[in-house]
């Protein structure tokens, strides 16, 4: 079946300005991926491009394959056909990611009842209600109906990020990308959101594009790291093997940058 993802070439640039320089990466099926480095060097505008769904203002050229599709070559009819079927995405603020005006549950069924379709099942308002309660108790959210009846603004940070997972397990894709999904959780919160992805994606034999500037939660989570700086990929490799024996001068800094910060907030000297 070849790869879920493959990049061959990737260059996205502003204008003349480049923002992503010849990015190469392979993704095969059920492979769990993180992708860390500072603000700026590129992560989420390689994921973003890897689903189509770069800003117009930029441009990219290459090759992305997800799925067997030219990702880049497709119109948008196609992409959107595309998207949740082979790949469906966790923003980092599901607040702003949510649509405010409508319901949980509404707002989840849409995507349900298009997978339902898909499968040439019934997509009746009974059938679809059923998969997203299923949904959001795969989630482990509490009281599933009185979820769905509720609009973003009236649950936890917490809960909005498993209704966001929730939505986008709904296609059952064969590829999650992650990017930050934690960064805006309180540490415990951020556990447990962590736990759940990594459980859905086992269950669900997905594989995971994960993306974060946390080295301790990437290493957590992927089985292969990705280290990225002003646009290119500077060291790549098994998660344990890179993070404990680097051979990149900016992944050692990187490590040594959070050791430092870890060490500060211990109040080690």
């Amino acid at each position: 079946m070849g790869p879920i993802l493959e990049i061959s070439g990737l260059t996205i640039k502003a204008g003349d300005r480049p923002l992503v320089s010849n990015l190469d990466l392979v993704i095969e099926r059920g492979e769990r991926w993180g992708v860390i480095g500072e603000s700026g060097s590129g992560k989420s505008l390689t994921a973003l491009a890897s689903i189509g769904l770069l800003p117009s203002a930029l441009s990219a050229h290459g090759k992305i394959m997800l799925d067997g599709q030219p990702v880049l070559d497709l119109p948008e009819r196609a992409l959107t056909q595309l998207r949740g079927r082979a790949a469906s995405v966790v923003f980092q603020e599901p607040l702003t990611a949510l649509d405010p005006l409508m319901r949980l549950g509404r707002q989840t069924a849409e995507p349900v009842a298009r997978r339902l379709r898909r499968e040439g099942k019934p997509a009746d308002r009974k059938a679809v209600e059923a998969e997203v309660l299923a949904l959001f108790e795969r989630v482990a959210l509490p009281e599933p109906a009185r979820i769905a009846r509720a609009y973003p603004f009236e649950i936890s940070g917490g809960q909005r990020q498993r209704v966001a997972i929730a939505m986008a397990l709904a296609c059952q894709p064969q590829l999650l990308i992650a990017d930050e999904p934690t960064t805006a959780l309180d540490v415990t919160t951020q556990a447990e959101i962590l736990a759940l992805m990594k459980d859905v994606v086992a269950d669900m034999g997905m594989a995971l594009l994960f993306i974060s500037h946390d080295l301790a939660v990437v290493n957590s989570i992927a089985e292969k790291i990705v280290v990225m700086r002003n646009g290119e990929i500077v060291e790549t490799g098994a998660a344990q093997a890179v993070l404990s024996r680097p051979e990149h001068a900016y992944t050692t800094a990187l490590l040594a940058a959070a050791t430092k910060f870890e060490d500060a907030l211990e109040g080690r000297p």
